[in-house]
């Protein structure tokens, strides 16, 4: 018997129980819809946070000085001094103190600006410009260049240059920014700065956007906070073997009333709530898998008991036992087949969808009940590969065949004579 006349058998079979083997079908696409979506999705974030990893470097620590904690100690402040304290720690390379105005009037070109902490518009950080390619790795200037002489210049980022907001100017080589700060008393201060650089479009780093910040030096910063304590501090580690020690040591030099966290903590914490959540969708899709194949089975045990005669026919036209067997393992394979195809379908375009509540991601940090709260982006594409599909559609093609196997052998084991007067 010609594989092409069983595939025929098997398909006209199934057509003629319409309703039924729709409704196994859809019931077989649910496990391979929900592992594929888990799977690509989770892989998906591993290769976001990889990128994101490769925009701060691994070997960075980022400082933040936080209240006092449960045993009363006071807030540490981020000075010179403890800056020189921090550099003085085994495996430091460079300590890169920093402001971060979260909240500054800006005029540009006659326009005005409102900078707020949720960054609707622009980040204004004052830093070292010319240690800027050392926090963001692979960091390319565009036009102008990192340094220039005194306070009143800027760096800014490319979709500053040219906005993706059309209620934004576009800002230019030459072109002045004037930024006035308000401080906690009142008091205002404001200066003026002239664009030296503009960068090349690089992408959402770990903790802020390069692309959406103007990066003034650290003295205008210091007038326009009028603090002499900084906001944050980066450290940079000779090598990532030397991060848990610098860690340990920054506790240990300037007390425990900071929060010190480098980009290998923040993939630690993200890829243990990455793997949960696809342990779970994995455990849900398994236990889809289980479901289909009881659904199958059903399904071909009630087609063996409505076509015995027709199983008695066929035998005594001289249909042998393994052609029987092989015409109802077909049509499971097939029912199999099917679903799986079209759950995988469904799975790549819910993979898609899966990570929309998860583009802000918040990790806490730190001991328990003085934990720092950090909140980044990731801009995650899911990995759909070729050996995910393919793996996929064998285990629904092997779920149909192993729900088959019992009733097709059943089938199979009919005799004639009982099969053409079964009733």
């Amino acid at each position: 018997m010609r594989l092409l006349d069983v595939l025929y058998l098997a398909f006209s079979a199934l057509r003629s129980r319409k309703l039924r083997t729709t409704l196994t079908i859809l019931g077989m696409t649910i496990g391979p819809a929900l592992y594929v979506a888990a799977i690509a999705s989770t892989q998906g974030y591993g290769e976001a946070l990889t990128r994101s990893l490769q925009t701060l470097g691994a070997n960075v620590i980022q400082i933040m000085s936080m209240p006092g904690g449960p045993g009363g100690g006071s807030r540490v402040e981020l000075t010179d001094k403890v800056l020189q304290k921090l550099s003085e720690v085994d495996g430091v390379a460079t300590v890169v103190p920093m402001y971060s105005i979260s909240s500054a009037t800006i005029r540009i070109k006659g326009t005005t600006v409102e900078v707020s902490p949720g960054g609707e518009t622009y980040r204004i950080i004052a830093v070292d410009l010319k240690l800027l390619d050392d926090i963001f790795k692979g960091l390319q200037l565009g036009e102008g260049n990192l340094s220039g002489t005194g306070s009143s210049i800027a760096v800014i980022g490319a979709k500053i240059s040219k906005p993706d907001n059309s209620d934004l100017p576009e800002i230019n080589l030459g072109d002045a920014i004037t930024i006035e700060v308000t401080s906690s008393g009142g008091e205002k201060h404001a200066i003026t700065v002239r664009v030296i650089g503009i960068l090349k479009e690089y992408g959402q780093g770990l903790f802020f956007n390069p692309d959406t910040t103007i990066f003034i030096p650290l003295r205008a910063g210091k007038r326009l906070t009028g603090l002499s304590t900084y906001s944050q501090v980066f450290i940079i580690a000779r090598d990532t073997s030397y991060i848990q020690q610098i860690q340990t040591e920054i506790t240990n030099v300037i007390g425990s009333n900071v929060r010190a966290f480098s980009p290998q903590q923040i993939a630690q914490t993200i890829e243990q709530t990455m793997g949960q959540f696809s342990s779970f969708l994995a455990s849900i899709s398994f236990m889809s898998f289980i479901v289909a194949f009881l659904a199958i089975m059903t399904t071909m045990f009630t087609s063996v008991t409505e076509r015995v005669r027709e199983i008695g026919i066929l035998k005594a036209v001289g249909f042998r036992t393994k052609h029987i067997l092989g015409l109802f393992l077909t049509e499971a394979v097939l029912i199999g087949l099917i679903g799986g195809a079209l759950g995988i379908t469904a799975g790549v375009i819910g993979a898609h969808f899966f990570y929309l509540p998860f583009g802000n991601i918040s990790a806490p940090f730190g001991q328990p009940g003085r934990s720092q709260v950090v909140t980044f982006s990731l801009q995650v594409t899911p990995k759909i590969t070729l050996d995910l599909l393919l793996t996929t559609l064998a285990m629904a093609i092997m779920i149909g065949l192993l729900a088959g196997l019992i009733p097709a052998w059943r089938a199979a084991k009919y005799r004639p004579v009982e099969a053409l007067r079964y009733e």
